[in-house]
């Protein structure tokens, strides 16, 4: 074979070097024996569906590419990454075994006479202990579906075909390789002769086999830890090769054939023993539901508060390292997690000891969100959304559609997509990262809306690094995502998300490739937040019931690594959205990561921490409740700009002379600036760093109802943080403040 390297691209000698300094320092994870599939980034394919045919015998589906790019036998997957080991890296994952076959990325299936057929994965099932491919092939005038089934006998890979009906005749190249077709005198039986062995194929059922020998061109890309930033190599291959062809005729009645395959030394003796396969064929039995009890030892929670009382949920030996969560019914509450499972939490709206955990899914990508719509689950994968359904209605997912997969994944650790939510128009909305991969690889760092008619992912909105939080919110189901602070993010940040908008980081394409290197202004965000409160924003809710406190309508954000939940009220200032954050509260068990609002009027705090995630909590994974005491905390309720300042609404009436000091506020402003150093310092008016600017307060206002106090501001600026502290204010029974210090995000001054 001739391998022709793509100019411009990393050497094969370069590519060793660096496998040779990035070796593993951590061991790899292993899914356990019986289970049936995994998706995760392989060399191959970073879109590689994994089925495990036996605890021995394996194979890898390029769903991108749609061919088995690896089949092996051995121990399986290596998985990498930090949802597995902790690190960083490592994060493309290797078979553990020696490889049998596989194909290349070329098109397979064929329409006599010459006609290539388009091709469309849909997902696949897992009924009955199998793997089932689900794809499409579009002819001329109409369309098959294809039902594709993986099983094995002993070390023989076995494909079982089924089709509703076919238009015209059709061809199948079920496997290419380097070698030499040979003839052996059994029927339907075709073989490839390889350096150190024999590849035989048998077909059973309907069709025609054949070994045929011909030029084979094509391009393939391999995944690379180095590559998901810098660009990943191709190489080039043109060869004379084996090809293993099967023909089916048309016919308007359901069709079906099984390929048997299998390597040998002696194919005569294999071929033979092969023609008297039969059932049963060996099938993954472990696919009932796991239904766990809640744990007798349930830890407490670390949240200590008048306010609001924090119970932690009794988690049974899982790991619920929570990466979305929404609600499959009133009380019971669905959750992923980094590690790719999906779990139900029954009766969680009540006692904690009464809950039950019911596994409904594993083996997914590493998804960042959640969605429950129409009685369906979506998840948002790092390769896919992908729609989850439990068909046979055994408390278990076996039918996995894909909704979209219209980006490019590099198999980084960092690309990640983030939702899906839905916005006003019913559109699936998504929030890829881009701060892990490079200017090629399509809709890094973009928004993406994904209509229900079509599997089309149209970007309407760039520049975001790490969009770990993303909401539609208020009764306009404005988007709203939070950024997490790095190369070109000066802090975690609030963007309010339109068309057309554009948020600080460098963004693939389609955006134009010379803004790579950056840009010099961005659409400001909603809202800042200070650096010291928050480190790692993440996931939000909308208050919506007046059962958890006086806040209704405003945002609850999470911080990870700070394991807090800041509060955020905005409002709509000349059409710019903006606003003010206050902490809220602090001390959860881990990192929190997702917290979503009850149909209880409680919230929900779910995440964990990493090795290469820390957060300042103990626990690796947790789940917390969150219950309005209705002890009303003395605090600030909302703050609305004015054209001379701000208006301070409270939740009690305040002392009307602590409340109309004037030294009892303290103001400053500060902004950032936008460079592609990770992070930025704080600037005052004059640009000079690490420094703020004092602003005077002239006047001083308390309402006849004593509920705000309306202060007016000398030498305050639009584009700044102002920071507002309230040491002195009192409530009228006596009260210091719950929170004297909020951060208000100023884009627009109105006018008078």
């Amino acid at each position: 074979m001739r391998i022709i390297m793509v100019a411009g691209i990393l050497s094969l000698s370069g590519l060793a070097g660096y496998a040779a300094k990035k070796q593993p320092v951590l061991p790899a994870y292993n899914d356990p024996p019986g289970q049936l599939f995994r998706m995760a980034p392989m060399t191959k394919s970073s879109r590689s569906l994994v089925i495990n045919l036996s605890n021995n015998l394996h194979l890898a589906y390029d769903t991108q590419n749609m061919r088995i790019h690896t089949a092996w036998k051995g121990k399986g997957l290596d998985l990498y990454g930090p949802c597995y080991h902790g690190g960083k890296r490592p994060f493309i994952c290797h078979k553990n075994g020696t490889a049998l076959w596989g194909n290349p990325p070329i098109q397979s299936w064929m329409q006599e006479p010459n006609g290539a057929l388009k091709t469309q994965y849909n997902g696949f099932s897992s009924l009955n202990g199998q793997v089932t491919l689900l794809y499409q092939l579009a002819g001329h005038k109409s369309t098959t579906e294809v039902r594709e089934t993986f099983s094995s006998q002993d070390d023989t890979f076995i494909r079982t075909f089924q089709f509703d009906s076919l238009e015209g005749n059709i061809t199948h190249k079920a496997h290419i390789e380097e070698g030499t077709p040979i003839k052996i005198d059994f029927p339907q039986t075709v073989a490839i002769q390889r350096k150190d062995d024999v590849l035989v194929c048998i077909l059973k059922g309907q069709g025609a086999i054949k070994v045929i020998k011909d030029k084979i061109v094509f391009s393939e890309e391999q995944f690379t830890e180095e590559g998901s930033t810098k660009g990943n190599q191709f190489t080039r291959h043109e060869a004379q090769m084996a090809q293993i062809i099967v023909s089916i005729k048309e016919n308007n009645s359901p069709s079906k054939f099984e390929l048997i395959s299998f390597t040998a030394k002696d194919p005569i003796a294999a071929a033979k023993a092969a023609q008297g396969f039969s059932m049963p064929k060996f099938k993954i039995t472990n696919s009932k539901a796991v239904l766990l009890s809640a744990n007798p030892k349930a830890r407490r929670s670390f949240v200590f508060d008048p306010h609001y009382k924090v119970e932690a949920l009794a988690l049974p030996d899982i790991n619920l390292f929570a990466t979305g969560m929404d609600w499959v019914s009133p009380k019971d509450l669905a959750i992923c997690t980094y590690t790719g499972e999906v779990w139900i939490v029954e009766n969680a709206t009540g006692p904690i000891q009464k809950m039950k955990y019911r596994r409904f899914a594993r083996g997914m990508n590493e998804p960042m969100g959640l969605l429950v719509r129409d009685g369906h689950i979506y998840l948002g994968n790092k390769s896919e959304v992908t729609r989850l359904q439990d068909t046979n209605d055994d408390g278990v997912a076996d039918l996995f559609e894909r909704v979209s997969s219209d980006w490019d994944y590099t198999g980084s650790y960092n690309s990640f997509s983030y939702g899906p939510v839905l916005d006003r128009d019913g559109n699936l909305i998504i929030a890829n990262a881009g701060h892990a991969g490079h200017w090629d690889a399509k809709h890094m760092g973009w928004a993406l809306k994904i209509s229900p008619e079509s599997e089309k992912a149209t970007p309407f909105a760039s520049g975001l690094r790490e969009p770990n939080g993303i909401i539609a919110f208020g009764q306009g189901k404005d988007l709203f995502v939070t950024d997490n602070q790095g190369a070109w993010i000066g802090a975690c940040k609030l963007n309010h998300v339109k068309d057309g908008g554009f948020y600080g980081h460098p963004t693939s394409k389609p955006a134009p490739k010379e803004e790579y290197i950056g840009r010099e202004s961005m659409d400001p965000p909603a809202v800042w937040f200070p650096y010291k409160w928050v480190r790692s924003a993440s996931g939000m809710t909308e208050i919506i019931d007046d059962r958890f406190g006086p806040f209704k309508g405003q945002l609850l954000v999470s911080d990870f690594q700070n394991a807090v939940i800041t509060r955020v009220q905005l409002e709509k200032v000349e059409g710019q959205w903006q606003g003010a954050v206050w902490p809220f509260l602090k001390g959860f068990q881990s990192g929190v990561n997702r917290i979503i609002m009850g149909k209880d009027g409680n919230l929900y705090a779910g995440g964990g921490k990493v090795r290469a995630w820390a957060a300042n909590a103990p626990a690796f994974h947790s789940l917390e409740r969150v219950t309005f005491t209705g002890k009303t905390p003395f605090e600030v309720q909302s703050v609305n700009v004015l054209p001379e300042g701000f208006r301070i609404n409270f939740t009690a009436p305040v002392d009307r002379d602590t409340a109309k000091a004037l030294d009892g506020f303290d103001v400053w402003q500060y902004n950032y600036k936008l460079h592609k150093k990770y992070g930025s310092p704080e600037f005052n008016h004059e640009g000079k760093a690490d420094s703020f600017t004092v602003i005077k307060v002239d006047a001083l206002t308390v309402s006849t109802d004593r509920l705000s106090i309306t202060i007016r501001l000398n030498g305050w600026k639009a584009g700044y943080v102002t920071g507002v502290r309230a040491l002195d204010v009192r409530s009228e029974s006596g009260s210091k403040l719950w929170h004297d210090t909020f951060y208000y995000t100023l884009n627009r001054i109105p006018e008078k």
